[in-house]
């Protein structure tokens, strides 16, 4: 099976995946994401571990589940916000335990361990924002924010291949280019706008502004995501979905547009 149709597999088969996951319950909502957390710390456990640094992998998958878990419940309804607070004597637990390995590089391997679940779990755990209304849980916005997330790839994917000529930044992802990024606007907008008639907890004004961030800040996801394989001389963060490369490869736009979604949901919320 050629690279294409290979892609094309993987992809459907992801896509039914997410799609049921999020529609079925809220626990198997939860069950897919927290499954996607965990390999996504697991991938960039394995970036850490390409440079001479000694993070604390238990500690940070540990970190990171216990603040993704504890914020789905908490938004739930079903834990108080209370239990968020041990989060703070968990990373207390990383530095402590630093004192007792006998490391030449301690600054580097607190700070490795901590950027683990920075990077992967706290992001993700903003799409509990999104699903959750009162303890009531409704996966419509989530799935709308995921076909903008798809439709940014494929219009930039698409475009790119086609037409693309100017790169966006050969420094860090030489094969990226101005006219795929442009590309994946457009088609972003387009599903943005048929999302409004659709998806009507938003307005279509809303929904193109939503359109606008995840878009763009998944561009720079992408491209940072690149700048942290580049950093570590490997292609891509993992080979768990053939043709698409690891988990983080498919989620890197997820880390940097669902805090500002749902930023901006928050914000027009208290608005108006």
């Amino acid at each position: 099976m050629n690279n294409f149709w290979q892609r094309i597999l993987t992809g459907i088969v992801f896509v039914i995946a997410i799609i049921g996951g999020m529609w079925w319950h809220q626990y198997s909502y939860l069950l897919i994401f927290y499954t996607v957390v965990l390999l996504g710390m697991l991938e960039f456990a394995e970036l850490v571990r390409a440079r001479p640094v000694h993070a604390q992998i238990g500690w940070a998958l540990v970190l990171g589940s216990f603040w993704y878990l504890a914020s789905f419940f908490v938004l739930a309804g079903i834990i108080s916000e209370r239990w968020l607070m041990f989060v703070v004597p968990l990373i207390m637990a990383v530095f402590i335990t630093e004192l007792f390995r006998k490391s030449n590089t301690p600054l580097l391997n607190i700070a490795c361990t901590l950027i683990i679940p920075f990077y992967v779990a706290l992001p993700f755990s903003f799409l509990h924002f999104l699903v959750f209304k009162g303890g009531s849980y409704d996966y419509l916005l989530l799935l709308g924010f995921f076909l903008l997330v798809w439709a940014n790839d494929s219009g930039a994917y698409l475009i790119g291949v086609r037409f693309g000529k100017h790169r966006l930044f050969p420094r860090i992802s030489p094969r990226k280019s101005w006219e795929g990024a442009v590309g994946g606007f457009v088609f972003t907008l387009a599903i943005a706008f048929v999302l409004s008639l659709f998806i009507e907890q938003l307005s279509w004004g809303h929904w193109l502004a939503i359109g606008v961030l995840v878009s763009v800040m998944g561009t720079f996801g992408d491209l940072v995501e690149s700048m942290l394989k580049r950093s570590v001389n490997v292609k891509d963060s993992g080979s768990l979905l053939p043709g698409h490369g690891g988990v983080l490869d498919r989620f890197d736009a997820v880390v940097f547009a669902a805090p500002l979604v749902c930023g901006y949901l928050i914000l027009i919320r208290y608005m108006f």
